[in-house]
C-alpha cells in the first residue's frame, strides 16, 4: 500500500507541474486568442521545489547540480522546463543558460533524450543569441 501511495503522489505531482508548465507555454506561444491571466512563476518555484526564484538565480552550476542531486530524478526535467519558460517570459539569459545546463546534464547522466528536448535546446540557443545582440 505504501508503494502505491508514493506512485500516486508522484503521478499527481507530475500532473500538477504539467498543468503549470502548460500555462507558461500557452502564454509564451500566445496560443489563446483570449487574454490569459498573469502566470505567477514564483508560485511554481515555491509550490513544486520549495525554493524561491531568487534562490535558483543565485546558484552556480555546481550548486545547481548539488541541489538536483537531492531531488527525485523525475523532478529535474520539470525544473529545467520551469527555468526555461521563466527565462523566455522574462527574457533572462541566466535562467535560460541554467535550463540548458540542466537539460544537457540530465540527458548525459540518464542517457535518455527526446526530440522535444532537442527542440527546447534549439529554442534556448536562439533566444540566448537574440539576448546577446
Amino acid at each position: 500500500m505504501g508503494i502505491r501511495y508514493e506512485k500516486d503522489t508522484i503521478l499527481n505531482w507530475i500532473n500538477e507541474i504539467g498543468k503549470f508548465l502548460r500555462l507558461l507555454v500557452d502564454k509564451r506561444e500566445g496560443m489563446h486568442a483570449v487574454e490569459t491571466a498573469a502566470v505567477d512563476v514564483e508560485a511554481g518555484y515555491m509550490d513544486f521545489f520549495g525554493k524561491d526564484r531568487a534562490f535558483f538565480q543565485e546558484l552556480s552550476d555546481n550548486d545547481l547540480l548539488a541541489f538536483v542531486e537531492d531531488l527525485d530524478p523525475k523532478k529535474i526535467r520539470p525544473l529545467a522546463l520551469l527555468l526555461m519558460h521563466d527565462g523566455f517570459l522574462n527574457k533572462q539569459a541566466l535562467l535560460l543558460s541554467k535550463a540548458k545546463f540542466l537539460l544537457e546534464n540530465q540527458m548525459r547522466i540518464t542517457g535518455e533524450f527526446s526530440f522535444e528536448d532537442y527542440a527546447y535546446l534549439a529554442d534556448i540557443d536562439k533566444q540566448l543569441k537574440l539576448l546577446e545582440s
